[in-house]
């Protein structure tokens, strides 16, 4: 059994200000009126989603707060807590992405630049692994994709632009 640890205030601070969010996002969507339903669904659907998620995030993290810390963080002495991915390469890797997806999102579309700025920013954070990551960067950005044009009728760019 492992030995007991003090509560780390900065961690459970992370778990409460994560909370704090999904409350104040919860609230947000609950002031929306349901007119402002686009097409399918309610615009306060996503809103809330996503307080329902970060809640449970929030949860969890507190949780482990309180039952030893969290979980998987390496120690101060330990080597590969010196290996920092990023620096001024993974800045530079996620700023370019960004400028990638303002430049080329209606050249490519949508989708294809979304999982274009997810690989750039894999890479920015250590990923030597750019096609998985791109896969990855479409599988996520699809869903968000369809989610968006049917469920709330707001157009994005195409998935696919036409000369693609």
């Amino acid at each position: 059994m492992s030995q007991s640890r003090a509560i780390v205030p900065v961690q459970l601070a992370i778990g409460v200000g994560v909370l704090a969010i999904s409350a104040m996002l919860g609230y947000g969507a609950f002031l929306f009126p349901e007119e402002m339903g686009f097409v399918i669904l309610g615009a306060y659907v996503y809103p809330y989603a996503v307080a329902v998620f970060l809640a449970g995030v929030g949860v969890v993290l507190c949780f482990q707060t309180v039952t030893g810390g969290f979980r998987e963080l390496a120690d101060h002495d330990d080597e590969s807590a010196k290996v920092v991915p990023g620096g001024k390469a993974g800045v530079a890797w996620v700023t370019g992405g960004l400028l990638g997806v303002a430049v080329l999102i209606n050249l490519i579309g949508f989708v294809l630049s979304a999982a274009l700025l997810f690989a750039c920013s894999a890479r920015g954070f250590g990923s030597r692994h750019p096609l998985r990551d791109l896969a990855i960067g479409i599988a996520l950005t699809l869903p968000i994709y369809w989610l968006f044009n049917a469920g709330l009728g707001v157009s994005l760019p195409p998935l696919v632009n036409a000369w693609i």
